[in-house]
């Protein structure tokens, strides 16, 4: 491959990226559109299926409900070193929403994780600061089952 050719190569991708990250697209006829308009004339449904293969782009529901093109770490959920079970200290409801507490700065990694569980689980939505983790459940005449639900995933013992 000559020097040009991947550099061309290489802008294609970045813009592609680029594309993916800050705008919605449902189609491969969308994101050809969107790189035509960037000057990356020619792109087939085959050259956008590629591209979408070759960055493990998947298609996933947005807020909206609409299904879109998304790469893959924004969907994927952090690592840790660190088992949950260790820096999960306690999970207990209100009877309007759950609270999950914590060690210092687990908060957002385990709340990443609740949020991709989504409504199937119970869980309409996180909100974590530093070692708390706000937790609104789909249902609240629920939320014993739910809280429940959480304590076995995370493998935290019952509250007293």
């Amino acid at each position: 491959m000559t020097s040009t050719r991947k550099q061309k190569e290489s802008l294609l991708v970045q813009a592609f990226k680029r594309l993916l990250k800050e705008q919605c697209y449902g189609s491969q006829g969308q994101l050809a559109e969107a790189l035509a308009s960037q000057g990356f004339e020619d792109m087939s449904q085959a050259k956008i299926s590629r591209l979408l293969s070759k960055l493990g782009a998947v298609k996933t529901r947005n807020t909206n409900n609409e299904m879109i093109y998304i790469l893959p770490d924004e969907l994927a959920v952090p690592k840790s070193k660190q088992s949950i079970e260790s820096v999960v200290l306690s999970v207990k409801h209100n009877q309007m929403q759950i609270i999950l507490k914590t060690g210092i700065g687990a908060a957002p990694l385990i709340s990443r994780m609740l949020d991709s569980m989504g409504e199937s689980a119970g869980i309409l939505g996180t909100l974590a600061g530093d070692d708390t983790i706000f937790i609104a459940p789909v249902d609240v005449d629920n939320i014993e089952e739910i809280t429940v639900s959480i304590r076995n995933l995370l493998a935290v013992k019952d509250e007293q």
